[in-house]
């Protein structure tokens, strides 16, 4: 019986030890092509982003940089023609990665959702061109927000319908990067409480 049970248990741990190297084989061989697709997407959605720039240049980030994970200054030669500002944010669908350029003058040159969980058909809708072209071109003067009905200023974002929420995580991903670039980047870099809150996610 002790036998049996013995070569039962040494079959289980083959099987066991034979699944698991197969996997790991599996996971070398995809892992690399997997990582080579995300990063031509996201060059891709840099390039759509921020329009002009040739090339993408890391920017260490420097002070209280709250919702803002990652800069890269977006290069034409010797010209900076902007930044583009990954963002995360918390959507109705859990965590959202928003990527947002933003020019030499603060305007916002657009803007791309690198990874999100929203429901189809409601807030999934925040990738449509039609509702992030709403931010393109937005300058830099005061926080942008979000309307249910059609805009009546150009710092109003419609939201999508039954998407609210949605809507305004996209929104202060934006206004956290737009908060970044007028503390740090900006000609004239300023400070204030009410920067402050949009680049943490305070204020929405």
């Amino acid at each position: 019986m002790a036998s049996k049970i013995t070569r039962l248990g040494a079959i289980l741990f083959g099987i066991t030890a034979g699944t698991g190297l197969i996997l790991g084989a599996v996971q070398a061989v995809t892992e690399g092509p997997i990582a080579d697709q995300r990063a031509a997407q996201k060059n891709a959605a840099l390039s759509a982003t921020l329009p002009g720039a040739k090339e993408f240049v890391p920017v260490e980030l420097s002070g209280e940089h709250g919702l803002v994970t990652e800069v890269v200054a977006g290069k034409d030669g010797d010209k900076t023609a902007g930044w583009c500002f990954t963002v995360g944010t918390k959507g109705f669908g859990g965590p959202m990665t928003v990527l947002v350029g933003i020019d030499g003058t603060g305007t916002t040159t657009g803007i791309s959702i690198l990874e999100m969980n929203e429901t189809p058909g409601l807030g999934a809708r925040s990738t449509e061109p039609a509702f992030q072209a709403q931010y393109r071109g937005k300058g830099p003067k005061g926080p942008l927000t979000v309307t249910k009905t059609p805009p009546e200023n150009e710092r109003q974002i419609q939201a999508i319908s039954g998407a609210t929420i949605s809507s305004r995580a996209v929104t202060r991903a934006v206004n956290a990067a737009r908060a970044y670039w007028a503390m740090r980047l900006s000609p004239k870099p300023r400070e204030s409480a009410g920067l402050l809150d949009a680049l943490t996610g305070a204020s929405q």
